[in-house]
């Protein structure tokens, strides 16, 4: 079960993020939402599935393409 709480392993709730809209004014002390969708917490875990195919979609994006274009100057 992946840890919910790093970075990357969650969505924003977007219940929480509308509601915040009107209440959530100041920088510091929070208040509060209550919310039905993510139970207070701000964030909408992923699945691990869903976790894998973001971070395989990112390694195709970036890692990928750059791989390929290290190899071609090295067969030079």
């Amino acid at each position: 079960m992946p840890d919910e709480t790093l970075h990357g392993n969650h969505d924003p709730c977007p219940a929480c993020e509308l509601r915040r809209e009107n209440i959530d004014t100041h920088a510091f002390n929070r208040p509060a939402v209550e919310c039905n969708r993510c139970g207070g917490k701000g964030y909408l875990p992923l699945t691990a599935a869903e976790i894998t195919r973001r971070t395989a979609a990112e390694a195709r994006r970036t890692y990928w393409p750059e791989f390929e274009c290290r190899i071609r100057e090295a067969a030079k």
